[in-house]
């Protein structure tokens, strides 16, 4: 009887400064042991047992770098159309758009993003079917499907034809049109349902987010999103919310939606519930800072200029207020791809919220643990710990001392797989 050969070979790797998003400092010299894909054992070297550890291992010696989990985007969009283009979400064909997206998929994930939560498009599921799959290159992602929204709700396109927003499928109204459109999500593979609670004023111009926040309104009554939130719950999946405005973030709060996303202007009532609860808020600011990027280059208007500089402002003040009270934030960018807004630039929401009032540290779990958290994966992904999925990239410098070293991403590992890995390849002589 001939016996199996049975692989016993761990990765190791070796942590020259460990950010585990559990500590409230980096580690230094630590070894991390992979199996599986999983994370089995962190600890600190020893010495004596170094050498056989490399000999009996596939080992990785990152002591001159810093690892720590890889980005989790908790806010993006798979469009598959160019940002300046958004009116081809209603006539670009949906399989063209998968593929534009999967390339955008892979570029985020080589960027260091190993994960992400799809907050609306209707062909994130067969994204995140595919990248499952193993037929593309892609982070782990939680998908929201279509948006969900009133009629003349937060994404319907009131100057396209009524008939063509049905048939788009994110039209519902009523508590049974949103409890049907819920498991019509389900159905298609979401496993996250998105929903519109506020909208521009009537004659906005920017119908979905307002020319002005103050003055944004609600768009679904209390019992239409408690139907969607009893059903998604019903299922164990999470509700995410668009919500500009006071009145519709304490909709949010009152309806058990689980995480609320831009959640601005709001007063110190509702922040002060918002923190007691613990309920998350993601930040998406780097949509903002990319429109004042592409301003000139792509011709804004003047008045679109005016009308993202009142956004921003009123975003970075609520955000700061919110610091204040203890509120909970992931970090999600909000992006939907190039050429204004590519994914990849998710280490722009770091810098952002580091400049409003986080430290490197918080910035870094928020994005991180907190996101995890966002995605409904926290006891899978977010942190470097024992029982953890092996999501890791490695910096070329420390992003506790200077938080654009975020940028710089030169290994990425997901589940244990090497997808990236810059500093062989410098070794090899590759360029």
């Amino acid at each position: 009887m001939i016996t199996p050969t049975v692989n016993r070979k761990k990765t190791v790797i070796h942590a020259g400064v460990l950010i585990d998003s559990i500590s409230p400092t980096a580690i230094r010299d630590q070894l991390i042991f992979i199996e599986n894909g999983i994370i089995v054992e962190v600890s600190s070297i020893n010495g004596a047992l170094l050498e056989s550890i490399k000999r009996e291992h596939d080992f990785y010696d990152f002591s001159k770098y810093t690892v720590m989990s890889g980005l989790i985007d908790a806010h993006i969009h798979f469009f598959g159309v160019p940002s300046t283009k958004l009116d081809d979400l209603m006539t670009a064909p949906e399989a063209f758009r998968s593929l534009r997206a999967a390339r955008e998929a892979k570029e985020m994930l080589y960027a260091g993003i190993t994960a992400a939560r799809c907050c609306g498009s209707s062909i994130s599921p067969s994204l995140k079917r595919a990248i499952d799959l193993g037929l593309i290159e892609g982070p782990r992602l939680v998908v929201a499907g279509q948006f969900v929204c009133a009629s003349n709700g937060t994404w319907d396109h009131i100057k396209v034809p009524v008939q063509a927003m049905r048939e788009a499928g994110m039209l519902a109204d009523g508590p049974d049109q949103l409890r049907q459109k819920v498991r019509e999500r389900i159905r298609e593979g979401a496993g996250l349902i998105k929903i519109g609670l506020s909208v521009g004023a009537v004659g906005d111009e920017y119908h979905a987010w307002g020319d002005d926040p103050d003055k944004s309104v609600t768009s679904y009554s209390l019992d239409e999103i408690r139907a969607a939130t009893d059903e998604a719950h019903k299922n164990r999946i999470k509700v995410s919310a668009h919500c500009i405005g006071n009145e519709a973030v304490l909709n949010a709060i009152e309806t058990n939606v689980d995480t609320i996303e831009h959640g601005y202007p709001i007063d110190d009532y509702t922040r002060s519930i918002l923190a007691e609860r613990k309920i998350i808020v993601t930040s998406t600011a780097a949509q903002l800072y990319c429109h004042n990027k592409s301003a000139d280059e792509f011709f804004y208007s003047e008045g679109e200029k005016k009308l993202f500089a009142i956004h921003e402002a009123s975003m970075r003040n609520n955000f700061e207020q919110g610091l204040k009270f203890g509120m909970k934030y992931a970090l999600g960018s909000d992006l939907i791809g190039p050429p204004t807004h590519p994914q990849t630039l998710f280490y722009k929401e770091f810098e952002i919220v580091n400049t409003w009032g986080m430290s490197n540290m918080e910035a870094i779990i928020a994005g991180t643990r907190v996101s995890a958290e966002a995605l409904g994966l926290d006891d899978q992904i977010g942190t470097v710990e024992k029982g953890k999925i092996a999501d890791l990239i490695v910096l070329d410098s420390n992003p506790l001392q200077r938080i654009q070293a975020l940028k710089n991403v030169i290994f990425v590992m997901k589940s244990g797989t090497i997808v990236r890995n810059d500093i062989i390849k410098e070794k090899e002589g590759i360029k």
